[in-house]
C-alpha cells in the first residue's frame, strides 16, 4: 500500500515538476525582458518579474527535492520488500533443513533457536534501512532548508546584478555584495552539514578536543555557560563508540538550543574498562519526558530525542532522562566501550 502511494505521489510531483518548469521559463523571459527595456518598465514592474522568478524557482526547487526524496524513499521500500522476501526464503530453508534435525533432537529448543536468528535478522535489516532514511531525510531536511534556498536567490540575483548595475552602479555594487553574502551563508551551511555527516576533527584532534571545539561554538552562538568534565580518551574506547558519544552530545545540545532556555549546562564524561558513563545537564525549562516520548515515536517530532534513544539501544546501552518541568532536564548515558562488550551484552553475560 505505501509503495503505491509512493508511486503516485511520484506521478504527481513529476507533473507538477514538469508545469514548474514551464512558469519558470516564461518568468526568465520575461526577466530578460524586463533587463532588456528597463527603460520602459517601472521600478515595481521589475521587482515583480524579479519575485515571480525567484518564487517559481523555490517552488520548482522544492518539487525537485520532494520528487528526489519520493524516489529514494521508492527505492529504500523496494530494497526492503526484496531483502524481507530473501530473508523469508531463507527461514523457509533453514526450516526444512531443520525438520530433518527434529528427528533426532528436542524440537521446541530447536525451534526456538530457529526463530528467534531468523526473527533477529528481520529485525536488524528493518532497523539499518530505517536508520538509513532518518538520516536521509534529515540531509535533505538541512539541505532545502539551508544552502538550497540561499542558492536559489544568488541565482535570481545574479541575474538582476546585470541589469541593475547599468541603471545605477552603485544600487549595482549593494545587489552584488547581498549575491556574495547568500553564497557565503550557503557554502558555510554545506561546510556544517559535512561536518555533521563526519566530524573530522575526531580523527584529527580526539573526542575531547572536538566536544571542546564543539561547545566553544555552542557558546558563542547561544550565550550559554557550559562546563565540561571529561576523563581523557585515547585508545581505550573503540572509534565507532567515540562517534556515538559526540553524536549523542550533538543531539542532545541541538534539543537545548532550541527548546530548553537554558543558560548553564554541563557534560560528564568517565569510564571504565568495560562501560562509559555520559552525564548532560542543563538548568533549562524542563519538559514532560514520558509525554514528549510517546509524541515523538507516535507523531515524528523531536527526532533527537529518538536519535538519541535509538543510538543507545543499538550499542545495548542504557539511556535514563530525568526531567521537570520548571526544573533543567539530566541525561545519563551508559555505554559499552567496545564491540567485546557489546557481544556480551548480546549474549546476556
Amino acid at each position: 500500500m505505501e509503495l503505491a502511494a509512493i508511486k503516485q505521489d511520484i506521478k504527481q510531483t513529476i507533473a507538477r515538476v514538469d508545469e514548474l518548469e514551464k512558469q519558470d521559463k516564461v518568468a526568465r523571459q520575461k526577466l530578460a525582458e524586463v533587463s532588456k527595456k528597463f527603460d520602459t518598465f517601472t521600478e515595481e514592474d521589475i521587482k515583480a518579474a524579479y519575485k515571480n522568478a525567484e518564487d517559481t524557482r523555490i517552488a520548482l526547487i522544492i518539487e525537485k527535492n520532494k520528487e528526489k526524496e519520493l524516489l529514494k524513499r521508492r527505492s529504500i521500500i523496494e530494497i526492503a520488500l526484496k531483502k524481507s522476501l530473501q530473508n523469508i526464503e531463507s527461514a523457509e530453508k533453514v526450516m526444512s533443513q531443520m525438520s530433518v534435525a527434529l528427528m533426532y533432537l528436542e524440537g521446541d529448543v530447536v525451534t526456538a533457536l530457529e526463530g528467534a536468528e531468523a526473527h533477529s535478522e528481520i529485525q536488524l535489516s528493518i532497523k539499518i534501512l530505517e536508520a538509513q532514511e532518518n538520516e536521509r531525510k534529515r540531509i535533505a531536511r538541512d539541505v532545502h532548508d539551508g544552502p538550497a534556498q540561499h542558492m536559489a536567490n544568488a541565482v535570481m540575483k545574479a541575474d538582476i546584478c546585470k541589469m541593475v548595475i547599468e541603471r545605477d552602479f552603485n544600487e549595482g555594487l549593494k545587489e552584488l555584495e547581498d549575491l556574495k553574502q547568500s553564497v557565503k551563508r550557503a557554502l558555510k551551511e554545506v561546510r556544517d552539514i559535512i561536518f555533521d555527516l563526519r566530524p573530522m576533527a575526531l580523527d584529527d584532534l580526539g573526542l575531547n578536543e572536538t566536544i571542546s571545539e564543539t561547545v566553544k561554538m555552542i557558546m558563542h552562538e547561544t550565550g550559554i555557560e557550559l562546563d565540561i568534565k571529561m576523563k581523557p580518551v585515547h585508545k581505550e574506547i573503540e572509534p565507532i563508540i567515540q562517534v556515538a558519544v559526540y553524536r549523542i552530545i550533538q543531539e542532545a545540545f541541538n534539543n537545548i538550543k532550541k527548546h530548553a532556555r537554558a543558560s548553564h549546562a554541563q557534560i560528564k564524561l568517565d569510564y571504565g574498562t568495560k562501560y562509559l558513563m555520559l552525564v548532560i545537564s542543563d538548568d533549562g525549562i524542563g519538559f514532560d519526558v514520558e509525554e514528549t516520548l510517546i509524541n515523538a515515536r507516535n507523531k515524528g517530532i523531536s527526532y533527537g530525542l529518538i536519535g538519541i534513544e535509538d543510538r543507545v539501544n543499538q550499542l545495548r546501552g542504557s539511556l535514563k532522562i530525568q526531567s521537570e518541568k520548571g526544573k533543567g532536564t539530566t541525561y545519563t548515558i551508559k555505554l559499552p566501550v567496545n564491540r567485546e562488550v557489546i557481544k556480551d551484552e548480546k549474549k546476556g553475560n
